[in-house]
């Protein structure tokens, strides 16, 4: 059985097929796979009138990088690193400072909440270009050791 079909078998005995993925290890996170305007049916269809929304805004933090995060706390730490200084590339970002980059979704219904995101497309281009400076940062630190 493919999954269109299940999803026809579901919508024939009058039910909304809602697609998933869960999210965590000990508190399960149901969210909602698919895009906005599905999403907003979906969350109809379980019986929610209204959806909460969570907001976040892109700050400075999300520039600094703390090598010693992982290590001990009994560690010498050389404290946070800009990795904006490290990445002209991730400097770039820093003209989005202050704006939303991402709302969280949260529709009540039967047992469980029914959660969406909506990220900023420049967002994800951020995070991969914050993994490479982080990468960098640690080099550099291995090299000065």
């Amino acid at each position: 059985m493919t999954r269109d079909k299940l999803f026809a078998l579901i919508q024939q005995a009058g039910m909304t097929p809602v697609p998933i993925i869960q999210d965590g290890e000990m508190d399960v996170i149901t969210y909602f796979r698919g895009e906005l305007d599905q999403y907003l049916l979906t969350a109809k269809a379980i019986g929610s009138t209204a959806v909460f929304v969570e907001d976040m805004t892109f700050q400075e933090f999300q520039f600094l990088y703390n090598p010693d995060e992982d290590e001990d706390e009994e560690s010498d730490s050389e404290g946070e690193i800009d990795l904006a200084a490290i990445s002209p590339a991730l400097a770039r970002y820093k003209k989005y400072l202050g704006q939303n980059f991402s709302f969280s979704l949260a529709a009540k219904g039967g047992a469980d909440d029914l959660r969406f995101s909506v990220d900023q497309p420049w967002m994800r281009d951020f995070d991969n270009e914050r993994e490479r400076a982080e990468g960098e940062a640690v080099l550099g630190k291995f090299k000065k050791e």
